[in-house]
């Protein structure tokens, strides 16, 4: 069964990243009050200012599988 993860940071920069597989090579970026972020491909973060429009369609997708799934992931404090 794959598992999503989140990944925290203290409050002063709280991050939340989900990744709908195991293997973590994309992941969406959420700030400490759940906005999208930003994209993660491979080790490479991206903005949501700068995603090009073929990545804000695969965002978007995530973002809604980020949110009907939020109870699945697995919090970590890096």
């Amino acid at each position: 069964m794959a598992r999503s993860s989140k990944y925290c940071f203290d409050f002063s920069g709280k991050l939340y990243v989900y990744y709908p597989e195991d293997t973590r090579n994309v992941g969406v970026v959420f700030n400490h009050i759940y906005e999208l972020s930003g994209l993660i491909t491979g080790e490479q973060y991206h903005s949501a200012d700068t995603l090009s429009n073929s990545q804000k369609l695969h965002v978007d997708m995530l973002v809604k599988k980020a949110y009907e799934n939020w109870d699945l992931h697995i919090g970590i404090r890096l």
